[in-house]
């Protein structure tokens, strides 16, 4: 009988002397209850004889139940725990009643799983509000206290594993694997527990003493898991082993005294708390009673999407890079509860949900299915047409999931940046579906990936379960799947060639199929793996169940790298690779060896051209310095045998399901769990050599030419170079540490920089050149060419200084590096004259021009270009690039015939050899457009000309690119001066949240803007608007720039326009001042010059003709005109920088 009650005698009580609490005794997996409560030697249950007799007002109950079934694997048993809660729950509710102590107050007595029964029962009767099981919330209201006895709250080790295990069975359970610690069972119960833990008096007992476990000594049950660290919750310790905790001989025994103090001080004031919580409890479920009954009068609204139902959109984005497995099954009534989630509108009190994206947030066990039930949700509703557009977003990292926005910018012709593309699904009012996958990082603010408005849905998959607070439109929790659907998958995948329908099985299989499922707890996962392993003739459906407790068993020591409840996934993933290790064939150990590899890749996207490509490199040595396996070398051949080998190895993965294979995009991908598990199956030493490989492999299929055509290619190995990085760096924290990886971790920064990640590249460069100065020296060659290539990246971050310094560094080991034995004899060190160094000088020339020191970028680049043209003639296009930056500074320098007879035949060349819409020939066009506008003359030619370059650098670079951008600008300044300066206004105000968003507002590209923006302001009478931009501007640009004397002119020419006289005349002199002192420039520049006039202008305008009179003394040009009426007001140097 399940429920007993202990009395010191056989006849009934009298009704004076009716009990006022119950004690309920649970326990353990161990022992039953009666045995739980005696001691072994006298036989006391000390509970009916050493504490009943002082306690009359007590009635002690005991429950059992079949805790061998619990311990027992292959039962079939989904839920073992709901399902023996549910049952507890109803037998104590009956026997109550049955007694007339339907409301008697409760005080729970539970040792080890007991406490854990107890938990889930509880939270199942609070939840009981319907009006024909509330009977069942009884005992969460009529439960007063707790005492968990050796409760394995947070669970046990694994080394505590085998106290459970009886060498008669097969292995471990199901059950027994989750109560490990950390498993998702235990989460769940603690999830399901906590809110209503409050209501109870808890006290919580650990053991003192270890238990002998196979020879060994250990806890079953260690403090931290027995007795945590709640609020307001009693802890201490009982000297006893586990099973001991309750086994008191005498009164005297130790815990005895704690436990009966604990009892008696609940039993005294349990009646009077109890009475009150059923008083609030009747006016709770009138108040619930009355909702119902409200909700059940109410119109119904008809569920209506956010999409039209009558309307049918077209589908125009697709951008998913999976396709969903054919073997998916079931999920029927999740996906309903999506579908129906996502067509409830967001009706909520809390106007903080409203106007915001439908969110479901999809969390569950990593292998439970959760990416192939979104893969196939969008690919019913592709054919549905529910969307204008499905777009896919790898989460795993915060990297990857940018680098998704980025490319859904690029396909929108927005620019291949993260805002970009998120801005544009902002700014999309269709209908778009969004899923967010592998969202696992507790650390990453899943938020900062929603657009910020639009009309979209958004699927967020994630192993954990506090994502779920993003959820706008309700969480779906994803455990185990039906046992009937998980059944059919199974049989499914282990027997291809049938279908196999419930009412179509053989019914010993589908016992074996509902035993072998249990024990793999129903995640989708592990069972299409455990069939692919039958489909393969590895083992039969009867004898899986054998081998795959056996191997879980062996695995369980091992799995504190991975979480407890993915040694199911993990074990079906062992099984065949082991087979594949033991067979001694050459593709067998191809396939070992790519493993290896493949698991220090990122999981996804795995192109196969990162296997073919390795023979790219077409060096004779390998730039990696790595011992590659068999079948990397074999595939350096580039022969047909050779990439059949190649297929071969990775065709053994695949038939075992090892990996996935993606026909559509060719390439290769593994689940998240057992991509992890390959790595951590590996010894330190083997992974930190097969990581070397990994790294190696990568740098090899990265061409050092990085040809154009290989540019979709290189960003596709983006996630992969990541994920090796971070390994690298968990392993050697100060890497690279071999010229090998040096020169690897050098083409990774080539493509992060081409990729426009310029801070990665920095910090890959920066270690790179740390490694070769203090191992090769400054001056080697190789150390030059990233001090280069770190140059070229702080010239893309705008860090101008350390640009010019990177720079100078490379022209000084330039200078004592000769080409050849005879150029050292015939050119002096003081003089240098090769290729290498004027090119240097070249980059040093633009350096110095957008830093503003035009004077000496114009001396370096004239003897760059000539220098250039003297060894490589002018059609080389490095002789171009230096015949362009030397024009650009001209042009600067207000020296526009020379600058534009240097323009000419480069635009000219560079058309021919590069092509009109080459990113360098669309420069050139547009500084001949920025020319023809500075001399205010063929201003019909420069609107073409800039026009031209700005649609196709949309085109090309999109619309949010930094350089298109700058072409707006550019065109800006051309409709000014063509008296358009509202169109130009309207087209800088169109872009300034633009390049706040691209670039930020502290960034150079904004300065420009907003200079650009003011002058088009003046152009069209906006004064206050003009002054208001130009007082920032002034006060961002510092005095020892060229620039600044320009912008305070123009802001003074504003001010002169309002009348200012006193702030305008404080401006010029402060300009005056730093001509006189400082002679920043002489006094016949003709920006010196404007300064002047605009201070004679105002000494005049406030009546003081001497002082205009000496001023016109002190500067002669004024006599003569000299100075440059139209005053500018427009940074120069912020004008085409970077460009």
């Amino acid at each position: 009988m399940p429920i007993e009650e202990l009395t010191l005698g056989d006849s009934p009580a009298e009704p004076s002397a009716l009990p006022s609490v119950d004690i309920v005794v649970l326990h353990g997996l161990f022992e039953s209850s009666i045995e739980t409560l005696t001691e072994t030697s006298t036989r006391v249950v000390w509970i009916r004889d050493l504490f009943l007799p002082h306690s009359p007002q007590s009635r002690i109950l005991t429950y059992d139940y079949d805790r061998c079934a619990l311990l027992r694997p292959g039962t079939g048993i989904v839920d073992p725990l709901l399902n023996l809660a549910t049952t507890f729950l109803g037998e104590l509710v009956a026997e109550r009643a049955w007694a007339c102590a339907f409301t008697r107050p409760i005080i729970f007595l539970c040792h080890g799983f007991g406490g854990l029964l107890l938990k889930r029962a509880l939270a199942l009767s609070h939840s009981r509000l319907g009006k024909s099981t509330e009977r069942l919330r009884s005992i969460y209201v009529s439960t007063y206290a707790i005492l968990f006895v050796g409760t394995p709250h947070q669970g046990i080790p694994s080394c505590a594993l085998r106290f459970a295990h009886d060498p008669e069975l097969a292995g471990l359970s199901q059950f027994i694997i989750s109560l490990l610690v950390g498993s998702e069972m235990l989460n769940e119960v603690a999830d399901q527990f906590m809110p209503i833990m409050k209501q109870y008096r808890v006290f919580n007992f650990w053991e003192e003493l270890e238990s002998e476990v196979d020879d060994t000594m250990t806890y079953v049950v260690d403090r931290d898991s027995a007795a945590p660290h709640w609020a307001d919750a009693e802890q201490c310790g009982i000297r006893a082993t586990h099973l001991g905790m309750l086994k008191f001989r005498t009164a005297a025994a130790s815990g005895y005294t704690v436990i009966r103090e604990a009892l008696t001080r609940y039993i005294m004031s349990a009646p009077t708390t109890i009475r009150t919580r059923w008083i609030n409890e009747k006016e709770f479920l009138d108040a619930e009673h009355r909702r119902q009954a409200e909700e059940l009068l109410e119109p119904q609204l008809e569920f209506g999407s956010t999409v039209d139902k009558d309307a049918e959109h077209t589908l125009k984005y697709y951008l998913v890079s999976h396709c969903s497995s054919n073997q998916f099954t079931g999920r029927k009534q999740q996906a309903q509860e999506l579908k129906e989630n996502l067509s409830r509108p967001l009706t909520s009190p809390n106007q903080e949900t409203r106007g915001k994206h439908k969110i479901v947030v999809i969390h569950g066990l990593g292998g439970s299915g959760k990416t192939q039930f979104c893969l196939r949700y969008a690919e019913e509703n592709r054919v549905n047409l529910s969307y204008w557009g499905v777009f896919w977003i790898d989460a795993s990292t915060r990297e990857n999931a940018e680098l998704g926005f980025s490319k859904l910018g690029e396909v929108a012709g927005k620019g291949s940046s993260f805002l970009a593309g998120k801005h544009w699904l902002s700014q999309c009012h269709k209908p778009w579906l969004v899923i967010i996958d592998n969202a696992d990082d507790p650390e990453m603010e899943i938020s900062d990936f929603f657009p910020i408005d639009g009309s979209g849905h958004i699927l967020i998959t994630s192993r954990n379960p506090s994502a779920k607070h993003y959820a706008t439109a309700g969480e779906l929790r994803f455990r185990g799947m039906d046992p009937e659907e998980g059944i059919s998958l199974l049989l499914n995948s282990a027997y291809a060639c049938t279908q196999y329908g419930s009412s179509h099985r053989d019914l010993q299989q589908e016992q074996l199929a509902r035993s072998l499922g249990a024990e793999l707890g129903y995640l989708a996962l592990a069972l299409s793996q455990a069939g692919a392993t039958i489909r393969r003739n590895i083992y039969t459906l009867e004898q899986y169940l054998r081998v795959y407790l056996g191997y879980r068993d062996r695995l369980l020591p091992k799995s504190m790298s991975i979480s407890i409840d993915n040694t199911n996934t993990i074990t079906t993933w062992e099984i065949p690779f082991q087979k594949i290790e033991r067979h001694a064939s050459v593709r067998n150990k191809d396939a070992v060896d790519l493993m290896r590899l493949l698991a220090f890749l990122h999981f996804d996207g795995i192109h196969e051209s990162v296997f073919r490509s390795m023979a790219a490199d077409s060096v004779d040595r390998d730039v990696t310095g790595v011992v590659y396996p068999d079948i990397i070398l074999s595939s350096l051949k580039r022969t047909e045998v050779a990439q059949a080998r190649l297929r071969q190895a990775l065709g053994v993965l695949t038939d075992h399901s090892l990996i996935d294979f993606d026909p559509d995009t060719r390439s290769y991908s593994q689940h998240p769990v057992v991509h992890r598990w390959a790595r951590d199956r590996l010894d330190q030493e083997e992974q930190l050599s097969s990581l070397n490989c990994t790294v190696g492999l990568l740098a090899r299929s990265i061409s050092p030419y990085l040809e154009a055509s290989g540019r979709t290619f290189r960003r596709s190995l983006i996630p992969h170079m990541d994920s090796c990085l971070q390994k690298l760096e968990n392993f050697t924290p100060s890497f690279p540490s071999t010229v090998g990886s040096a020169n690897a971790i050098e083409r990774f920064a080539w493509v992060y920089a081409e990729c426009g990640l310029w801070k990665k590249a920095k910090f890959l460069q920066e270690r790179l050149i740390k490694f070769r100065t203090r191992f090769l020296g400054r001056k080697h060659e190789d150390t030059i060419r990233a001090t280069y290539s770190l140059g070229q990246t702080h010239w893309n971050l705008f860090d101008l200084k350390s640009t010019i310094e990177e720079q100078r560094r490379v022209i000084a080991a330039r200078r004592w590096i000769w080409p050849s034995w005879f150029a050292y004899y015939v050119t002096p060190p003081w003089m240098p004259d090769f290729i290498s160094y004027y090119a240097a000088l070249s980059d040093l020339t633009l350096a110095l021009w957008l830093a503003g020191m035009r004077d000496i970028s114009k001396v370096i680049g004239m003897r760059a270009s000539a220098g250039l043209l003297k060894h490589l003639g002018p059609d080389d296009p490095i002789t171009l690039n230096a015949m362009f930056n030397l024009a650009r500074t001209l042009l600067h320098l207000r020296e526009w015939g020379r600058a534009h007879d240097l323009l000419i035949p480069v635009l000219r060349k560079r058309k021919k050899l590069l092509g009109p819409n080459h990113p360098d020939t669309l420069m050139t066009r547009n500084e001949l457009g920025v020319l023809y506008c500075e001399q205010r003359k063929n201003l019909a030619i420069a609107e073409r000309l800039v026009t031209n370059v700005l649609e196709a650098r949309k085109v090309v670079l999109g619309e949010e690119h930094a350089y298109t951008l700058w072409s707006v600008n550019d065109l800006s300044k051309v409709l000014c001066e063509r008296g358009r300066g509202r169109e130009a206004a309207t087209m800088l105000e169109d872009i300034i949240p633009v390049v706040a968003r691209t670039l930020g507002d502290d960034h150079v590209g904004m300065t420009m803007t907003k200079g650009n923006l003011a002058k088009a302001y003046v152009n069209s009478g906006r004064w206050i608007e003009a002054e208001q931009i130009l007082a920032q501007l002034s006060k961002s640009t510092t005095k020892d720039h060229p620039d600044w004397v320009r912008t305070i002119s123009g802001y003074v020419y504003v001010q002169i326009q309002l009348k200012r006289w006193c702030d305008a005349e404080r401006n010029c002199v402060d300009i005056m001042d730093l001509i006189r002192r400082k002679k920043v420039l002489a006094k016949d520049n003709p920006r010196a010059i404007v300064v002047a006039e605009q201070l004679a202008h105002i000494y005049l305008a406030t009546g003081r003709p001497l002082q205009a009179k000496a001023l016109r003394t002190e500067f002669s040009a004024l006599h003569t005109g000299g100075a440059d009426k139209h005053y500018r007001i427009v940074p120069e140097g912020a004008g085409n920088q970077a460009q």
